[in-house]
């Protein structure tokens, strides 16, 4: 289809925000990252009224119903995938010639969204909760959406995290990665954490410095130096690093780590 005409100016100048769960709050708080000026402006709508409640005190928005989120510019769509059909429906029904939709589900391809929102643009992403505190992932890829406005939905990502446009065939990865990634390194974490405890730490002590290890890690790589040479660097001959590398590399942890989000991306893929 055509693309939707539209740049970057002052758009959105509304957000709507359909399913107010963990995944669309962090996204609609990501978003407003870029322009906290935006929150009152933010509808947020719910099946269950706590939920859009709380999501619109968060953002100093208003709840409303469906129709009420799809009349604005920008509609973050993110129901569980069962709830999808009846709410895009819905979505449909109030949008707006120039309205960007922007889904957060798993398993609704850009084909199958244009299926169910025929005239809107359409935007497909896929985030992880960090975008809340401005340390996220949003991998994104869009149809029927102006270039401009795409840019300006780009810029105003920046501020919650990494942005990475990519083809869509490559979203299974992407949801592996950034999505079920910090399931991953979370578990990770409690390793470190378990490892410092047997050592002799308290729990809370364990849990501090584990934390502050991977917040340090990822500061240390920020500016995309190789985490191969991460390593060497802190790994001093015959030191407390090589010795523990060895046990990890012995148990063949890089390679489980790895198979695992190929394990992901497939599933992913399946859904």
């Amino acid at each position: 289809m055509a693309e939707h005409e539209g740049g970057t100016g002052d758009w959105p100048r509304g957000i709507g925000l359909v399913g107010a769960g963990a995944m669309g709050r962090a996204m609609l708080a990501g978003l407003l990252l870029g322009r906290p000026g935006l929150g009152p402006a933010a509808v947020v709508a719910d099946a269950i009224p706590g939920a859009a409640e709380a999501g619109a005190a968060e953002c100093g928005g208003r709840t409303g119903g469906v129709a009420d989120a799809a009349a604005q510019d920008l509609v973050i769509v993110a129901v569980k995938p069962k709830d999808a059909p009846a709410a895009l429906r819905d979505v449909a029904a109030g949008t707006a010639a120039g309205t960007v939709v922007l889904s957060v589900m798993a398993g609704w391809d850009l084909a199958r969204l244009r299926e169910a929102v025929p005239d809107a643009g359409l935007v497909r992403t896929m985030p992880n909760l960090a975008v809340r505190m401005g340390a996220g992932i949003v991998a994104l890829a869009a149809d029927g959406v102006a270039a401009g406005r795409t840019a300006a939905l780009v810029e105003l990502l920046r501020p919650s995290g990494a942005v990475v446009e990519l083809p869509e065939r490559l979203f299974p990865a992407a949801t592996a990665l950034a999505g079920s990634g910090p399931g991953l390194l979370a578990l990770v974490v409690e390793a470190l954490e378990e490892g410092g405890v047997g050592a002799g730490l308290s729990r809370d002590q364990a849990r501090t410095m584990a934390c502050g290890v991977v917040a340090g890690t990822a500061a240390l790589l920020s500016d995309g130096v190789d985490p191969a040479v991460l390593r060497q660097r802190v790994s001093s001959p015959a030191g407390t690093t090589v010795a523990g590398v060895a046990v990890l590399e012995r148990g063949a942890v890089r390679a489980h780590v790895a198979d695992a989000v190929l394990a992901a991306a497939r599933r992913a893929a399946e859904l």
